[in-house]
């Protein structure tokens, strides 16, 4: 007897069940082998109610186990050796049981509702249990609104489960695919960009794909990760949430602000000219429609994060997650060292892009042993605790500025700086890309408004002389 029908009988209640769908998915299995096979493949034991019927079932399974014929005179034998013959009623009620079928054919439809009552009987279940959870005086509230969630979607998703697909149907999906290519000449592409480049070399963010997007504090990790969350939206792709664990949602619309308006941060502390102000009435328009949600919670775990975007995704029209960064949030178990730690995060991460069907994107940063190097350009070996997050990710990108260090060596920043015309040459670094090349694609920074933007071809070439004069990075 289920916990969940001890509960009701208790009460006096009776939870949801069909004794006639039960008993017809049996007596079809019964009379046909088809039937049978169709339905051991998808039903399990414990969504019978009745208990006899359960005890049928698990011997229906065992026969076919077995490569023999489910029918009458094998399961009446199996039972027999069970012991549990006269249990189910004998004979006589697996009689009853073949005679109640109108159709064999339609077992997989009495199947179904068995299934749904199953469903409602788990999604009572979770019920009692919430309200369990709500009296418990150890827990706190945060916990109780996990736990409870949990145990709702834990119903749903032992409701869709997952079957096997077939690499035939999987080809002719992937087909599908070659086939628009070649009628429209688009390319097979994830979400987009924004940078043609690096477009060109990734194809965009796959739904389940995690991406990490790692460097040295101030090379610009947030600002390029904002400027993929504003192309996402502006392309109207779906929703966008951005966990910001460092950044203060304020501050972090303050950047967006500066990157969108070009106007730089600094004059939102003085009276701006009326041009700076038009151009930040023009941005904050544009931002009104865009469906970007900022979510600043400190020290959140994976399960936690993932809780969170189900309920943003509740449409379906999750289209990407950024995550600013990966090594502030916690584990969602308790773990024995960092290691360990970090692994569950970077896990919990690829997981959520699994299961949400959305690509991932979680800064991280660069240890300070980069710092000691000749040359400054971030490699795999430096992200802290690399070998999970290496290991769980579809793509790593570093971004290194030259420029940065060149300021350091001279003592101080460049006058320049404050003009927001001026940008320097930024290299974005696929140092791991598991489908497809690795390369080094070259961005435009505005230091003065945090800003990333395509450079032109004058600028890629200088920058490129400069590096084989010997930039900072090569000495």
């Amino acid at each position: 007897m289920s916990s969940a029908q001890s509960f009701d009988d208790a009460l006096g209640r009776i939870p949801p069940h069909n004794t006639e769908a039960e008993m017809c998915v049996l007596g079809a299995m019964m009379l046909s082998d088809r039937a049978a096979q169709d339905v051991v493949t998808r039903v399990s034991e414990d969504e019978f109610y009745i208990p006899a019927h359960r005890e049928i079932y698990r011997a229906m399974r065992q026969v076919a186990a077995e490569s023999k014929a489910v029918d009458m005179l094998t399961i009446k034998n199996e039972l027999v050796q069970r012991e549990k013959l006269d249990t189910v009623g004998g004979v006589e009620y697996l009689i009853q049981i073949a005679e109640s079928v109108p159709s064999a054919s339609n077992a997989l439809h009495y199947a179904h509702i068995v299934q749904e009552h199953a469903t409602l009987r788990r999604l009572e279940q979770a019920g009692h249990d919430i309200v369990k959870l709500i009296r418990d005086p150890e827990l706190d509230m945060k916990a109780k609104i996990e736990a409870a969630e949990k145990a709702v979607y834990d119903v749903g998703k032992a409701r869709l489960g997952r079957e096997f697909e077939s690499v035939g149907d999987l080809a002719m999906s992937f087909f599908d695919q070659i086939d628009h290519m070649m009628e429209t000449d688009e390319p097979i592409q994830g979400l987009l960009t924004g940078f043609d480049d690096l477009d060109e070399l990734t194809r965009g963010f796959f739904p389940g794909e995690l991406t990490i997007l790692a460097s040295r504090p101030a090379m610009g990790k947030t600002s390029l990760a904002l400027n993929f969350a504003v192309n996402a939206a502006r392309k109207n792709a779906g929703k966008v949430a951005f966990f910001s664990l460092e950044m203060g949602g304020k501050q972090l619309v303050r950047r967006l602000m500066s990157v969108e308006s070009r106007v730089p941060m600094k004059a939102f502390n003085q009276r701006m000219s009326d041009d700076d102000y038009q151009r930040l009435i023009n941005a904050c328009e544009r931002m009104y429609g865009m469906q970007i949600y900022v979510d600043e919670t400190p020290d959140i775990s994976p399960f936690e994060m993932r809780a969170k975007c189900r309920r943003l995704n509740s449409a379906g029209d999750l289209a990407l997650v950024v995550v600013d960064y990966l090594q502030l949030m916690k584990a969602s178990k308790r773990t024995e060292n960092r290691v360990q730690e970090i692994g569950d995060i970077s896990r919990g991460l690829k997981q959520m892009s699994k299961e949400l069907d959305v690509p991932v994107i979680a800064l991280a940063q660069v240890s300070r042993g980069v710092e000691n190097r000749d040359d400054r350009r971030p490699r795999m070996a430096d992200l802290r605790e690399s070998g999970s997050i290496e290991a769980d990710a579809d793509v790593v990108m570093f971004i290194y500025r030259d420029e940065y260090y060149e300021r350091q060596k001279q003592g101080g920043s460049f006058a320049s700086d404050e003009d927001p015309n001026r940008a320097e040459i930024a290299e974005l670094i696929i140092a791991k890309h598991r489908n497809g090349p690795v390369d080094m694609v070259p961005l435009a920074f505005q230091p003065s408004l945090t800003r990333f933007s395509l450079p032109d071809v004058q600028s890629k070439l200088a920058y490129k002389a400069r590096m084989r004069d010997g930039g900072v990075g090569e000495e």
